[in-house]
Order: structure tokens, then C-alpha cells, then sequence
């Protein structure tokens, strides 16, 4: 902006310069006699005007260039400021949700004393699979091993499906593969949670294993059973919010409502030991 300024200034001066060289030359052949005298007050007014316009030209320019500066500073002071706020924001947002884990954590420990547990956070879900598997900020430096389960403190979430050296893949319980022996805490059926591409959209799962129609019932919560040795005993899983038939393989199954929300978990924690880890694992 400033040397366009000063490229109009500088075409002006270059205009009024020529204006002037032609009126002496009207002068001169209309007032020939006169014009050696008139040509020595011209010139020198014309050299007092050009002086005086160059003079103007330079003192504008300097003031546009301090001008500039000094809103450049304020700006860059502006920018400073911003991006201090930002980061106070960003770490003031950090340390609440480490609070939150915090207390979670806490409470999720007190109910289950037996368990070692590590925080962690989702930090990606896995594209065209953003419900059946996400990414976790922990991996193979902070202790997680292939199958260690994964919950919130609402309950169980998955098992870990992949392990980096710093951050993990989790496959929850609405994918396909999840295959989590459960039981129904109210009629004792035991049952298998295996997820569908249908009901994963909607944050659903599915039991399957149910020989009878009356073996589970709407609303009745389903628990961990801790048969495999993969999965702690008794860790929530979600509440019956159908019983289906499968006509195809001519069997019952409950379609399942989890308690957490999979596609809005953030925190998760992993059960990295437990009493009875592995016991029926080969």
C-alpha cells in the first residue's frame, strides 16, 4: 500500500513537471521576446514548486512507513496476546478433562480394588469402521498388551485389537469380531455379544445363545461372565431393548442397548491386569 502511494505521488509530479515544459514551450513561441526574463522566474518557481512537491512526496512517505509500523507492532502485540489465550484455553481444557479422568478413575478403582488400570484418550477412529474401532494415546511403552479390556466407568467398551509402541487400536463391542462371553443378570442366561453392521449404526449390539424367548427379557442388564478369562467378571455391558428371531439360523437373540455411547466416548480406561487374567487362555 505504501509504494503504491507513492508510485501515484511520483506519476502526479511526473504530470505536473510535463504541464509546466509545455507552458514554456506556448510561451516561448507565443511571447518570444519575453522569454529569456520570464524564464528565469519560471524556472526557479518551477524549482521551488518540484522541491517543494518531492519534499511532500518524502515527508508522506516516512510518515506512511511510521504509521505502518506502528500498526504492524500493535498487530503482532494483538497476535501475542491471542495466542497466549489460546494456549491458557487449550491447557485449562486439558487439565479439566485429566480432572475428570481423575475422578472417574477413582471411582471406577473403588468399585474394582483387584484391577491395575491405565487413562487414556481417543485420539482417532479408524475410517468407514468409526464405531467398531478407534485409536487410543497409549500403546506398548505404557503397558497395554493385545486383549486387555477397555471400559468407561458406565462399563465395558471393547478389548485392545492392535498395540503401537505409543498408542493402541480398540475393537468395541459393536464390531462383528467382538464375540464377549455375558450373562443376564436377572435370568442367569449366558449368551455371546457379537455387533452387526445394521445395528452398529445405531449404537446397537446383539446376544446371541438364546435358546428360549423368555431366557432374557426387555431391560434386563447384561454383565460380563468371566468365562474366557479375557473379560473381568461383572462389568456392565448394556441393557435388552428387544428379543428378535433369526429365521435364517432359527434362533433368539436380544438386541442390546450399551451404556455407553461408543460414537461419544473421548476417555477410556485399560485393564491392564485383573484377578483371573488368562486363565482359560491357551
Amino acid at each position: 500500500m505504501i509504494f503504491k502511494n507513492l508510485f501515484y505521488k511520483i506519476l502526479a509530479i511526473i504530470f505536473s513537471t510535463s504541464v509546466i515544459v509545455s507552458g514554456f514551450l506556448i510561451f516561448f513561441k507565443t511571447y518570444p521576446d519575453n522569454f529569456i526574463a520570464t524564464t528565469a522566474d519560471a524556472a526557479l518557481y518551477t524549482s521551488l514548486k518540484f522541491y517543494s512537491q518531492i519534499n511532500n512526496a518524502f515527508s508522506e512517505l516516512i510518515e506512511d512507513i511510521r504509521t505502518s509500523r506502528e500498526a504492524q507492532a500493535k498487530m503482532d502485540e494483538l497476535n501475542k496476546e491471542i495466542n497466549n489465550l489460546r494456549e491458557k484455553s487449550i491447557d485449562y481444557n486439558e487439565m479439566k478433562r485429566e480432572n475428570e479422568r481423575l475422578r472417574e478413575y477413582c471411582g471406577v478403582k473403588e468399585k474394582n480394588p483387584n484391577m491395575q488400570f491405565l487413562s487414556a484418550g481417543v485420539i482417532g477412529r479408524i475410517p468407514g469402521d468409526s464405531k467398531g474401532t478407534f485409536i487410543i494415546d497409549v500403546g506398548k511403552s505404557d503397558g497395554v498388551s493385545i486383549n486387555d479390556t477397555v471400559i468407561t466407568e458406565k462399563g465395558l467398551v471393547g478389548r485392545i485389537s492392535r498395540v503401537g509402541p505409543f498408542s493402541s487400536n480398540v475393537k468395541t463391542i459393536l464390531s462383528p469380531d467382538a464375540q464377549i462371553s455375558v450373562i443376564d443378570s436377572e435370568t442367569g442366561n449366558i449368551g455371546l455379544i457379537s455387533g452387526s453392521p445394521e445395528l452398529e449404526k445405531s449404537d446397537l449390539t446383539k446376544m446371541t445363545l438364546i435358546k428360549y424367548k423368555d431366557s432374557v427379557n426387555v431391560s434386563d442388564t447384561i454383565t460380563t461372565s468371566g468365562l474366557s478369562g479375557m473379560y473381568p467378571k461383572n462389568l456392565a455391558v448394556g441393557e435388552v431393548q428387544s428379543i428378535e428371531y433369526d429365521n435364517t439360523n432359527s434362533h433368539y437373540y436380544a438386541v442390546i442397548k450399551p451404556y455407553n455411547t461408543i460414537s461419544e466416548i473421548k476417555d477410556v480406561f485399560v485393564i491392564t491386569d485383573f484377578a483371573g487374567k488368562g486363565f482359560m487362555e491357551n
